[in-house]
């Protein structure tokens, strides 16, 4: 199973473990703010989680827990773009660990991963306009933006990584 450490962070693939967390971020405005919308956490999303989390794959693209010191502060994914032969870098952080530089140092870890083990050789992010925090993340982590479209009933921004640099 795919697990990275890096200097600050654990990153260990979503677990049952994690639905609280996840459904924790999903009904907070502000992280939801910049994405498909809050979501109310009822026990119909808690089993539509879970079942998701216990279905997911344990190699190769998917969902990660993003853990500082032992407790979880955020996800990041590697997933297929809808209606692409895309990968989709994403992520989302409870807001007491925004501007710490965590999305930064995870997405580094995930696009080592997507290049040296999956052997992609590019990776894209969508950003809601003016998702001014997520474009910044981008930029250091050297997307470049490659133009707007329309995913998951939104406008958005598209930024691609060539992963071979």
């Amino acid at each position: 199973m795919a697990t990275f450490k890096t200097r600050r962070l654990l990153i260990t693939r979503l677990s049952p473990d994690d639905v609280s967390f996840v459904m924790t971020m999903e009904a907070d405005p502000e992280v939801m703010r910049y994405t498909t919308g809050v979501v109310a956490p009822t026990p119909s999303r808690r089993k539509e989680v879970l079942a998701y989390v216990n279905s997911a794959p344990h190699e190769g693209p998917g969902h990660w827990r993003v853990e500082l010191q032992g407790k979880p502060i955020g996800w990041i994914s590697l997933t297929p773009l809808e209606s692409t032969d895309r990968f989709q870098l994403a992520y989302r952080f409870a807001k007491a660990f925004w501007g710490n530089g965590y999305a930064t140092e995870a997405g580094a870890a995930i696009l080592d991963y997507a290049r040296e083990v999956l052997g992609l050789s590019e990776c894209v992010a969508l950003v809601w306009p003016d998702n001014n925090a997520s474009t910044h993340v981008l930029s250091k982590l050297r997307f470049q933006y490659e133009g707007s479209s329309a995913y998951y009933g939104n406008d958005v921004n598209v930024f691609v990584r060539k992963l071979d640099v």
